[in-house]
């Protein structure tokens, strides 16, 4: 019996114990080699130990006596064994054997990456202390400041400007182990971590000096807007106190030539104002927006009010418009509503003196009747005159008299001194009229009464009768009916107060002792007054449902319009507008007889 026969169980368990222990030493170098290329950063340190882990497994792994060994081993072992018993063990041994060999690649490939992951390794400890100072700086650059005046966005910059410098003094360094780590990852073999790395480095860096320099930028900018919200808020001052000066200077000018030249004047002024005032509070507003930013909650509030106060002031533009305006508007009434009228009533006052004068000492003989009636005509002229004179006082009192001081000038007093006059004379007219009426016996001054009123409605009746005849007049549009319309209006209104005079006349007859006459001539103007007045309201009647009916339809016509026009923009529906086309048609021909109906004579 060989020896390997008599020791086969013994050699046979040794064989088995350093397959087992050859099968361990692949796992362990399999797992130490994962550690080695895990997705992963190390530091020096820790990838020294997964390195010296990996080098102590490999370097057992690659000793080939063990392989040679179980080869050998195999084959004695083996030799009178049956051929099943060998294929088992065959198959077994080539498992092992097969992985070893397969092993063997991974295990030379990771050791030369081992120089390049100690490389990257080495690199990235180099790396992290400048990162924790970038990242450092970074946070100083984008910290959450506020500055609430001018000094303080002044201290803030300060600030940013150390940061900046220190980003500068690093500037030199950073950007060398940023050239070091893009030299190392253009090795074939160097690790895909370390490429992030760098760009990760890279990218901080840019982040943060952009940063840095873009808050240093605004900050500035916020300095500068403080010192212009500062300066400008105090220009805004000033222009608003001249605007408050214009305003009060504005002033009513009684010259009106002076006048009409001082108001050009001063739209060319207000116009100047307004461009200054609302570029300077630009200015200040803008001034502001960029100043909030940074202001804590309180002081935001505060200086928005401050601006808001400001707009508020800056409304004496809109004082100083509407003022001119009104300025306009006095120039106007002063010209042609006061001086006008009152050269009138100075003109009037020296012809009714010559009438007065005429009637105490005429120059030829008159009749009695014809004396007492020029004389009841003057004073009822004189009276007419007071009437207008009293508008014309209480418009001077209402809107023309001087309201603030410096408004008192010597036109303005000259004006009111010849208004004064033109009342004085009035009333001294008036005062000789009534004594001279006096003289009168009360028949006399009846008749009197009785023939003006005659003779004040004998024109006017003339000329309506000659209307009613001519008939009324026919409109081709709604604007030529609503004039039509208003002329009627007026005429009624005439008609009324014509009535009114032959009424008082007739009213004059009955206080007279004999009055058939007055009667009889008081009848027929009655008479030919009802048949105007008649005509006056039937012409307005038709007209106001003429107007009415034209206002109908340019009302439907346009719905129909703006549906036709426009379908997608109408919710009309197609039965409506089909409603309202007839109802357009049967407005038209009732319109058409309206028209029609019109009575062309009286």
């Amino acid at each position: 019996m060989s020896f390997w026969q008599e020791n086969f169980a013994f050699i046979k368990d040794v064989f088995d114990d350093r397959s087992e222990k050859m099968v361990d030493v692949m796992n362990k170098c399999e797992q130490a080699i994962a550690e080695v290329l895990a997705d992963k950063i190390y530091t020096s340190a820790e990838f020294k130990k997964v390195k010296e882990n990996f080098s102590s497994f490999a370097k057992n792994l690659e000793q080939s006596e063990v392989k040679e060994w179980l080869e050998n081993t195999k084959e004695t072992l083996m030799g009178d064994r049956d051929a099943k018993s060998k294929g088992d063990e065959d198959k077994k041994l080539e498992a092992v054997l097969g992985r070893f060999d397969a092993l063997l690649p991974k295990v030379t490939d990771t050791k030369k990456a081992c120089d390049s992951l100690w490389k990257a390794y080495q690199y990235t400890d180099e790396l992290t202390p400048h990162m924790e100072w970038l990242v450092e700086k970074r946070v100083l650059a984008t910290r959450d400041i506020n500055s609430n005046s001018a000094g303080e966005t002044e201290e803030l910059i300060e600030k940013q400007e150390k940061v900046i410098d220190q980003l500068d003094k690093k500037r030199k360094v950073f950007q060398e182990i940023i050239a070091k780590g893009t030299k190392l990852k253009d090795d074939p073999k160097c690790p895909v971590f370390l490429g992030r790395e760098v760009k990760t480095a890279s990218d901080l860096w840019d982040e943060t000096n952009k940063t840095a320099l873009d808050r240093l930028n605004r900050l500035r900018d916020n300095l500068s807007a403080w010192e212009r919200y500062e300066n400008k808020r105090n220009d805004l001052a000033e222009k608003l106190a001249v605007g408050d000066r214009e305003l009060a200077d504005i002033k009513k000018v009684y010259d009106v030539a002076a006048g009409e030249t001082d108001h050009k004047n001063r739209i060319k002024t207000a116009a100047s104002i307004r461009k200054e005032i609302e570029g300077v509070f630009k200015a200040v507003d803008d001034a502001n927006n960029i100043v909030q930013v940074l202001l804590t909650e309180d002081m935001q509030a505060e200086l928005n009010e401050q601006v808001s106060d400001l707009k508020a002031r800056a409304a004496v533009n809109d004082q100083i418009d509407e003022k001119l305006k009104m300025i306009d508007a006095f120039n106007g009434k002063l010209k042609t509503n006061y001086i006008v009228i009152l050269a009138e009533l100075e003109g009037w006052n020296a012809g009714g003196r010559k009438r007065m004068d005429e009637l105490l000492n005429p120059t030829a003989p008159i009749q009695a009747e014809d004396r007492v009636l020029q004389t009841m005509e003057l004073g009822e002229d004189i009276r007419a005159q007071i009437e207008i004179h009293t508008g014309q006082q209480s418009l001077w009192d209402s809107e023309l008299a001087p309201s603030q001081a410096g408004e008192d000038s010597v036109e303005c007093k000259e004006l009111m001194s010849r208004m004064g006059t033109v009342f004085t004379l009035l009333s001294a007219l008036n005062d000789e009229s009534e004594a001279e009426a006096a003289k009168f016996g009360e028949d006399v001054k009846h008749l009197a009464d009785v023939t003006n009123s005659t003779k004040k409605f004998a024109p006017w009746i003339q000329t309506s009768g000659e209307k009613v005849k001519a008939g009324m007049k026919k409109a081709s549009s709604l604007g030529e009916a609503t004039v039509l319309l208003d002329e009627l209006n007026k005429w009624k209104v005439d008609s009324e107060n014509m009535k009114k005079v032959i009424d008082n006349g007739n009213a004059a007859a009955h206080k007279m002792t004999m009055h058939d006459d007055a009667d009889k001539v008081y009848a027929a103007n009655c008479k030919s007054w009802e048949v105007v007045s008649a005509a006056v309201k039937d012409w307005i009647t038709k007209m106001e449902a003429l107007v009415k009916m034209w206002e109908s339809q340019a009302a439907t016509a346009d719905k129909v319009t703006a549906a036709m026009s426009a379908p997608s923009d109408s919710d009309m529906k197609l039965e409506d507008l089909e409603a309202h086309l007839n109802s357009l048609k049967q407005m038209f021909i009732e319109k058409q007889k309206m028209m029609d109906s019109l009575n062309p004579s009286a």
